[in-house]
């Protein structure tokens, strides 16, 4: 009997660690890294990298490592700026730069030689490419829920906006009463996918 009572115990306590651990698709945070260079493709340790929210103002500072490599988490979704400075080199500020939800953004640097007071500034324009893993993800915002057409207001359709998940079950019934919604993710599995 004891020994039950503590399986049990031990079952309920694994729960409740489970479920108290946050779920990683529900982070409202990302990542930016990149790494610093010279000119001449030599990376440059000890730069210091800053990166700044553009919206609310919340700025990170690093310094790059060995490999002139640099990388900020745990950072709120926005739009960031971020600039470098190192003694005897042109500062360089990069903006533009739109982190989504678990988002990873690689912002890389060349830096020319000169004094720290000239810098080089670049817009970023367009979609930032995931260089970092192979993962493929899509932030589908308020806007574009919204001005959707979606037959019956079913939430699931809204996963055949990512490329790669086409809906295989074309049957109307099936997608306006929800059950039929039939997605494969990537070529996975489709009770995988969602």
């Amino acid at each position: 009997m004891i020994i039950v009572g503590r399986r049990v115990l031990g079952l309920v306590a694994g729960i409740c660690l489970a479920a108290s651990a946050p779920a990683a698709a529900q982070t409202n945070t990302g990542r930016i890294s990149g790494t610093v260079a010279d000119s001449s493709g030599g990376v440059l340790p000890g730069v210091s990298v800053t990166a700044t929210n553009e919206g609310t103002g919340l700025t990170r500072t690093s310094t790059t490592d060995g490999q002139g490599g640099y990388v900020f988490v745990d950072l709120p979704v926005g739009t960031y700026t971020v600039k470098t400075e190192l003694s005897g080199f042109k500062g360089s500020v990069k903006t533009g730069y739109t982190l989504n939800a678990d988002g990873r953004v690689t912002v890389d640097f060349k830096l020319e030689v000169g004094s720290v007071s000239e810098s080089v500034q670049v817009t970023a324009a367009g979609e930032t490419v995931n260089t970092t893993s192979g993962e493929v993800a899509r932030v589908v915002d308020r806007e574009q829920v919204q001005n959707l057409a979606l037959n019956g207001r079913n939430y699931m359709q809204l996963a055949t906006l990512i490329p790669g998940s086409p809906v295989l079950d074309t049957n109307a019934l099936d997608i306006m009463t929800g059950l039929g919604i039939n997605t494969s993710v990537n070529g996975s599995r489709t009770n995988a996918s969602l």
